[in-house]
């Protein structure tokens, strides 16, 4: 059944964009102790590929019936923004609240100036880490940024009665913006929304360096390593567990995610399954690969008004097997987010996509098993005895 997720320990979001990539999940899910958040999907992702809610509702318990699993897991309603999309996620059962704040970021904001005036010459100390508020025209442009976001958790905690009394799991994202988030700014959102009586159970932050989609982690490895030191210092002191979006294949970091949380934290990485899917198409239908490839070429603008993307398609070497694509950075990076074209019924390929991974679905599913799992052990997570 879907729960909320625990206050303590690892879970993960795996997500399943296709609807038939749940089943390895589970293989994983039944040898390693963390927590599966099996049904994890944005409007974004349910809009591209024609489903709803409560398809993936549907398609992740058929799963669960059909491989005999034992134990709770999650439904996350990822990367909600408006009052209709959280009541629409809500009726259809979610266990999880993903708030994505990105569209209220830079806004004016009624509470503004009282923000301002709760942090100015203040000092506060997280444990061992002191955080000062000395410095005015720093503060003043914190605030600026984040008054609005500040204001739109509250009033998202008030409005909907599920959240306010726990009955889903209340994950904050600021992570969708270009600028880290430092210990001031996490501090300062966790306070004033803590002294204002909302609870929540995760924060995605917007950690230094990039993570870029089905990619490993692009920046510098010691300097994470001091964000995330303070990130999980503030998380621990309201009560909180960090949350890494766009988790997926971050194999460098994953040792240091583990160290220093203490196996306490969420991780999503939606999309990579539906990455194993494509290597499928690719091994076993290259022409149709090619069409897929040629599509993400052609609609190369299109991908950048929903994403955030550093890949150069056009870079990718034409003499490359398809197979080779999905090794390739930016190849993989474009592949990752080409269901928009593949799974959307709009388009012509979504009728053999489907065939060719019906009658593969075993390969299918081990290939997603053997994929994560290499995320599980990467992040030391421990089997079960």
């Amino acid at each position: 059944m879907f729960t909320t997720l625990p206050k303590r320990g690892i879970s993960l979001g795996l997500g399943d964009r296709i609807g038939i990539a749940t089943p390895g999940h589970i293989k994983v899910a039944k040898k390693y102790n963390f927590f599966p958040v099996f049904a994890q999907q944005s409007i974004r992702e349910l809009n591209f590929t024609g489903r709803t809610f409560t398809d993936v509702r549907k398609d992740a318990l058929n799963a669960l019936v059909e491989e005999n699993y034992v134990g709770n897991s999650g439904f996350d309603g990822d990367h909600l923004k408006s009052d209709e999309e959280i009541q629409y996620a809500l009726d259809s059962g979610i266990t999880m609240l993903t708030l994505d704040c990105s569209e209220h970021m830079n806004k004016d904001s009624s509470i503004k100036d009282q923000i301002f005036e709760q942090f100015y010459n203040k000092s506060f100390f997280v444990n061992d880490m002191p955080i000062e508020y000395s410095d005015k025209n720093e503060l003043n442009k914190i605030v600026s940024i984040y008054a609005s976001v500040i204001e739109r958790v509250i009033d998202v905690w008030n409005k909907f009665p599920k959240v306010n009394k726990k009955d889903v799991s209340f994950e904050v994202s600021v992570d969708e913006t270009d600028v880290p988030t430092d210990e001031k700014t996490h501090f300062l959102i966790s306070k004033y929304i803590y002294d204002e009586g909302v609870k929540i159970d995760t924060l995605a932050p917007r950690f230094p360096g990039e993570f870029q989609k089905g990619i490993d982690y692009i920046g510098n490895i010691q300097e994470f390593k001091k964000s995330l030191i303070k990130q999980d210092k503030i998380a621990k002191y309201f009560g909180y567990r960090l949350s890494i979006h766009s988790g997926s294949d971050k194999f460098s970091i994953y040792p240091i995610i583990g160290e220093v949380t203490q196996g306490n934290y969420h991780l999503k990485t939606s999309g990579t399954s539906y990455l194993e899917a494509i290597k499928v198409i690719a091994e076993k239908d290259p022409g149709i690969f090619k069409k897929i490839w040629q599509t993400c070429l052609d609609k190369r603008e299109e991908m950048d008004k929903y994403y955030h993307l550093s890949c150069d398609p056009f870079s990718v070497p034409k003499d490359l097997s398809p197979t080779e694509y999905l090794q390739n950075p930016d190849g993989r990076q474009t592949l990752h987010v080409s269901y928009m074209f593949v799974l959307n019924p709009q388009y012509s390929f979504r009728e053999k996509f489907f065939e060719i991974l019906t009658k593969y679905q075993n390969e299918y599913h081990q290939n997603v098993a053997n994929h994560i799992e290499k995320h599980v052990k990467e992040l030391k997570i421990e089997e079960k005895s």
